[in-house]
């Protein structure tokens, strides 16, 4: 990886879940490697892929000393990212989906943003572009800050564009479950007041698939109940109120 050019290089740790991830894991680090603010490591944690995404890691890791392959079990996307979590010697742990990528700007843009502000915990916008013709489709503008109460209703938070003090926050971690964990993660780092700030740019570039399926939308609707129950601790009738509330604001797309 290319040395950065700025004075907060260093300071990140990259964390990128990765499973069956081939045909995109090369785009998503190579994006890291081409930052103006380089991190001080980029953590791939290997899910259990059984294509050829733990061969091609192990061919970018030759080539990029900055980044460590991690490999596990198939647990999931939030067990994935607790194992990175967990390896960060980083002041800051940024987290990328491996099917996403980074403008090389967005850690210059983001860190300095979160040092001179001291911003414990940040996020911003992203654009979408379609992973089937690469066209651009549009610009999610998200809030200028966000609280726990405006997270219990909506996540405007992209998780390729989050990051967290973790000097300041300590190490924390997703819930062990399949849809949902970087929201659970989002509102345990606001649960106590502290809010989420938005740092200037738009320097993530989020790949839309298709073929979402009602059964997958289930699914996230019952881990999201989970989340609200178990992990918030709020009682069943207001939890379903609250998980009501957050999908009329998807359908409408409410940040």
């Amino acid at each position: 990886m290319s040395k950065g050019r700025t004075k907060y290089s260093g300071l990140v740790s990259v964390v990128t879940a990765s499973h069956n991830s081939a045909s995109t894991i090369e785009k998503c680090v190579r994006s890291v490697s081409t930052q103006t603010c380089m991190p001080l490591e980029h953590i791939v944690v290997d899910d259990g892929s059984t294509d050829r995404t733990v061969e091609l890691l192990a061919e970018l890791a030759r080539e990029f000393p900055l980044l460590t392959v991690i490999k596990q079990q198939n647990r999931g996307a939030g067990p994935a990212r607790n194992a990175g979590i967990e390896a960060a010697k980083g002041r800051y742990v940024a987290f990328l989906d491996s099917d996403d990528a980074w403008l090389e700007s967005k850690l210059e843009h983001q860190i300095s943003f979160m040092e001179e502000q001291g911003a414990a915990f940040t996020y911003g916008d992203y654009s979408i572009v379609d992973d089937g013709n690469g066209q651009s489709i549009g610009r999610f503008v998200t809030p200028a800050r966000v609280d726990y109460d405006h997270l219990l209703t909506r996540c405007p938070i992209g998780c390729s564009t989050a990051a967290y003090n973790q000097d300041l926050l300590g190490k924390r971690y997703m819930p062990a479950i399949r849809r949902g964990q970087d929201w659970a993660l989002w509102l345990a780092l606001t649960r106590r007041g502290d809010e989420a700030r938005k740092y200037p740019g738009c320097d993530v570039i989020y790949y839309k698939r298709r073929g979402s399926l009602s059964k997958r939308k289930f699914a996230k609707a019952i881990d999201m109940y989970r989340i609200y129950t178990v992990e918030e601790k709020i009682g069943r009738f207001f939890s379903a109120y609250l998980l009501a509330r957050h999908a009329v604001n998807v359908m409408v797309k409410k940040p």
